[in-house]
């Protein structure tokens, strides 16, 4: 906060800068169909609707401070959903997820311009689809491999002030893996 003394000098108090109340909720449901002996598939959804806001509060801006009140609070996108099917057929699984997150703010003033240092702003809606697949060789023995962000999306989820520096953390691109497992169980 941005005070000033008995004697006339300004002087930056450091406190919390409010009080703030999320409110929400979360929803998972999963749908699992056996289409014969070898098929079977399912469909899942885990989605989160929260509206998080600053219920008091005052940050300092230069040499003032500015009411937060009602400002939604920094990092919380109303809607987070992470949807998929997966199928199963004999040793062999695949799987989609399609990941969404709606915009959020990066600061607390709620700013929808970015600095030129793009630290402070918003941070836009994003969407990524990843693959998974699964061979099972035996009780011991799997191949994985995973794709994602299969169509290589461009987005950011976050807006750092300081480390490593003030700019914008970037997603991966587009990534894979493959992993053997070995499955040892201990008697």
């Amino acid at each position: 906060m941005a005070l000033t003394d008995n004697e006339g000098n300004f002087y930056t108090y450091r406190t919390n800068i409010g009080n703030s109340l999320t409110k929400g909720i979360e929803i998972f449901i999963e749908i699992n169909w056996v289409l014969n002996k070898k098929i079977e598939m399912s469909l899942f959804s885990s989605t989160s609707f929260m509206d998080g806001r600053y219920t008091t509060g005052n940050l300092k801006t230069g040499n003032s401070n500015v009411n937060i009140e009602d400002n939604k609070i920094e990092s919380v996108p109303n809607i987070i959903s992470r949807n998929g099917i997966s199928v199963h057929y004999w040793k062999l699984s695949l799987s989609g997820l399609y990941s969404y997150t709606a915009t959020s703010f990066a600061d607390a003033l709620n700013t929808l311009t970015p600095t030129a240092t793009g630290a402070i702003g918003l941070v836009p809606s994003y969407g990524i689809f990843d693959l998974n697949s699964t061979i099972r060789i035996n009780s011991k023995f799997e191949i994985k491999a995973s794709l994602n962000n299969v169509f290589n999306k461009q987005y950011f989820t976050k807006r750092p002030l300081f480390y490593p520096s003030p700019g914008i953390w970037a997603s991966d691109g587009r990534n894979g893996s493959i992993s053997f497992v070995v499955v040892y169980q201990i008697k």
